[in-house]
Parts: structure tokens; C-alpha cells; sequence
């Protein structure tokens, strides 16, 4: 199985702590990958890092073969989305003028132009995230199960190859949470596209993902199928103990011991 996305040796630093120690992983093509690990474990900066939004690495990260060093920021866009937790707000604009945003990578020097495939584009992400019946209402006057459907949405027009999720159910009610997760499982199914996404919730995990990586003190703990992992823990017990038949890897030795409190990374 073809792996898209590589990093070996990854190591993050910031604001002189070091939070991922020599991270080595594959993400295999046409599959969806779900990180998970306890509060600080440092999951969310391990996802930034391989999207290309932290270049204060040492290690290395190949996407599709290159390093990703080696992309253009309209290179990269065309290849990978990331739908972070934090989003840009998206006052006076419609649903559809939104999604359109994600077309921009895909357009010519200076052109705010759109021709008819990056209107098809727009059409099908709608379509993907279920919002096609929201395309002429303001972002604002949505829910936010719904408003985060839409910025998937922009992510989707984008077309990529890889898509990056940062917790994407937080602060949603249930419902709205399956129909994001049913989206991933549709986007690998029936389009290919790999998903690299971090989970908070187990039983998200376990019901969506094809292989768990689990992160444990800024380093990879274990990897497996969900099958490997007991189905009712909680990734701060996962951490902390042995699965039935998850790879164990043991973790690099940090310059310097971290202390890491409850904050979020």
C-alpha cells in the first residue's frame, strides 16, 4: 500500500520546548487515518506540521513524493486542505461565495476568475458536505454544525488528495458530529481521497477510521487498526497501557523531559 504523506525523524520545537520528538509515520493513500492521545500529547502540532503550516522542523515530511519543503504555497493548496480548528471569520459572505474560496489556488496569477471547473468544483464540495441548500444564505445566520460543513465544504472545492482535520466534531451536538464523520467515510469510499484526521472522540475512531495512530508525550505510542485497540478506552488509558495487536513504538529520547500541562497543542 502506497503511502502519500511521510515523516521521519520529525521533531517540533516551540517557544524553546520541544513537542514532537522524532516522529517517524506513514499515511497510506485512499485511507482514513485518525490521530489520537490524551490533552498535550501534541496531536494537533503533529497535524500542522505535516500540512505544511509549521516550517520550524527538523526530520523530514514528504507529500506525494516531494518534500514538502519543495511546494509553493498554491502547490501544496492544490495537493492538501486542512480544515484547522481555528477559521477565519467569514462575516458578509454566502455559503457558496465561501466555498469558493478554495478554488483561489486553482486560479490563474491575479485572477479572481472563475471558469466552469472551478464551478463544478464548488457544486460537487457542496454537494459533499451536504450544503448545497444553504448556497445563497449568509455563513452567519447558520448553525454551527452547519457553518462547520461549510468551511469542510471550502476545504473539498479545493479538490485535494489529502485532507486534514482538526478535531472536526468539537463543540458540535451529535447529530451534526455523525454527519461530519459520515462525510469522511464517503470522501474515501467513493472519491479515494485520503484523511488524516484528529479525533477526541473514541468511538469516532473507531467507527471511521481504517488505522489509529496513537500519540503519547510528542511521540507515536502505537499504530494499528481499531481492532487493536480496546473499543470502550479512553486514549488517556490507551496511553497508558498495551493494545491487543497495535505495533508499539518506543518513543525517542527528548533533549530535555517535557512538562506539558493540560493545555491543548
Amino acid at each position: 500500500m502506497s503511502a502519500v504523506l511521510r515523516a521521519a525523524g520529525l521533531t517540533v520545537s516551540a517557544a524553546g520546548r520541544e513537542i514532537l520528538h522524532g516522529v517517524d509515520i506513514e499515511i497510506p493513500a485512499g485511507r482514513r487515518t485518525a490521530i489520537i492521545g490524551p490533552n498535550g500529547a501534541g496531536k494537533t502540532t503533529l497535524l500542522r506540521a505535516l500540512a505544511g503550516l509549521n516550517p520550524h522542523y527538523t526530520g523530514t515530511i514528504e507529500l506525494a513524493g516531494r518534500e514538502l519543503h519543495s511546494y509553493t504555497a498554491r502547490e501544496l493548496a492544490r495537493v492538501r486542505a486542512i480544515l484547522p480548528q481555528e477559521r477565519a471569520a467569514a462575516a458578509g459572505l454566502t455559503v457558496r461565495e465561501l466555498v469558493a474560496y478554495g478554488r483561489f489556488a486553482h486560479a490563474g496569477r491575479f485572477s479572481l476568475r472563475t471558469g466552469a471547473a472551478d464551478r463544478d468544483a464548488v457544486a460537487w464540495a457542496m454537494e459533499m458536505a451536504n450544503v448545497t441548500a444553504f448556497a445563497a444564505r449568509d455563513v452567519h445566520t447558520l448553525s454551527g454544525g452547519e457553518r462547520q460543513r461549510v468551511f469542510l465544504a471550502m476545504a473539498l472545492s479545493q479538490k485535494p488528495r489529502l485532507l486534514l482535520l482538526d478535531e472536526p466534531t468539537t463543540y458540535l451536538d451529535i447529530a451534526h458530529q455523525l454527519r461530519v464523520m459520515e462525510i469522511t467515510r464517503r470522501l474515501s469510499a467513493e472519491h479515494g481521497m485520503t484523511i488524516l484526521m484528529v479525533l477526541h472522540d473514541m468511538a469516532h475512531a473507531m467507527q471511521y477510521a481504517d488505522d489509529i495512530i496513537l500519540v503519547r508525550d510528542g511521540a507515536v505510542a502505537a499504530t494499528g487498526t481499531p481492532k487493536c485497540f480496546p473499543r470502550s478506552a479512553s486514549p488517556t488509558y490507551l496511553a497508558s497501557t498495551s493494545s491487543s495487536c497495535a505495533r508499539r513504538v518506543a518513543p525517542a529520547s527528548p533533549s530535555r523531559s517535557p512538562s506539558w500541562g493540560s493545555e491543548k497543542i
